[in-house]
């Protein structure tokens, strides 16, 4: 599937609607979607070259509820082998359920800190960083769950300066921002986007790349820094958000990110791909008839290539 000398790293997000296949009144919501996810994933990691596994939160839809945890964890630990770095969304930390408490139950330190990949834990793998190596190259990923202050889930300033100092711990690695809350369902930046912006990314010049969902959508913003002070901005971050879960009514039907990271040609090829439907790319026919037209997608954010601004 993937050739030589190029390596993958895989994106779930917003998974919740699968772990909550019992009490969705959508029918379509079949308890087969999330394991078929990861099942391929596990089963394909050698074909594809995987190394690395994202998800950026909501993991589950109802906080309170035992058996969308048990569902989320069964899924999840089909890929307990691969390096996996997880946070929690707004569903995963909801006041109903406890805040963090089942969040760290099923996803916390306890269940990451094996990992060879995994650094260091803010809150009981609230936050966290790994340092992955992918295709020669030293990456780090730092995460971060959904914000608590106020009604724009800003970001506490004791999460704000753990991130910076992870990113700056590692100067020299590669820096991969992982969140839950980034981009509105427009395409602009959200409150706590901007918040992580102005107080993260301006401030640590090994950011290139932001990874988000929450919001309904496909979108990839690119952002120019000037991180020398000579007035040109030099570094270009690309801020992406991807969330299916309104495609269709299967919660999302499946789809997943496949990043295939191209060190020689200096590119990152990102691929969507169901492994439920054994279908790429949702927004070609017919889904796009099925689709929610209050939560409109960017073609060009579905499969697309980036140049490793850091090449």
């Amino acid at each position: 599937m993937v050739e030589d000398g190029v390596e993958t790293v895989a994106w779930l997000s917003d998974t919740q609607h699968y772990a909550n296949y019992h009490n969705n009144a959508k029918k379509n919501v079949s308890p087969d979607i999330y394991p078929a996810m990861t099942g391929f994933l596990r089963d394909k990691a050698d074909e594809m070259h995987l190394v690395y596994v994202v998800h950026t939160g909501d993991l589950v839809h109802v906080n309170e509820d035992a058996k969308n945890w048990k569902n989320a964890r069964e899924a999840m630990d089909l890929i307990r082998d691969i390096p996996t770095g997880v946070l929690a969304g707004n569903h995963d930390m909801a006041k109903k359920g406890g805040g963090y408490k089942n969040y760290g139950k099923y996803f916390g330190e306890k269940q990451y800190s094996q990992q060879t990949c995994y650094g260091e834990s803010f809150e009981n793998n609230r936050g966290h960083y790994d340092l992955v190596t992918i295709c020669g190259r030293e990456y780090i990923f730092v995460y971060m769950s959904y914000g608590e202050e106020g009604k724009n889930a800003l970001q506490s300033k004791k999460a704000i300066q753990f991130i910076i100092k992870s990113f700056q711990k590692y100067p020299d690695r590669v820096g991969i921002l992982c969140v839950h809350d980034f981009i509105t369902t427009e395409g602009t930046l959200s409150a706590a986007g901007k918040q992580l912006r102005d107080q993260v990314v301006v401030k640590c010049p090994n950011i290139y790349l932001v990874l988000c969902g929450h919001r309904y959508g496909l979108y990839t913003l690119e952002d120019a820094f000037d991180d020398d002070g000579d007035g040109v901005k030099e570094r270009t971050v690309y801020e992406i958000m991807m969330n299916y879960q309104a495609a269709g009514d299967m919660g999302g039907g499946g789809y997943l990110r496949l990043m295939q990271f191209d060190e020689a040609a200096h590119e990152i090829r990102c691929v969507n791909y169901s492994p439920y439907l054994n279908d790429y790319d949702w927004l070609d026919e017919p889904h796009p008839p099925e689709k929610d037209h209050r939560y409109e997608m960017d073609e060009k954010s579905e499969s697309f290539t980036l140049k490793m601004p850091w090449a």
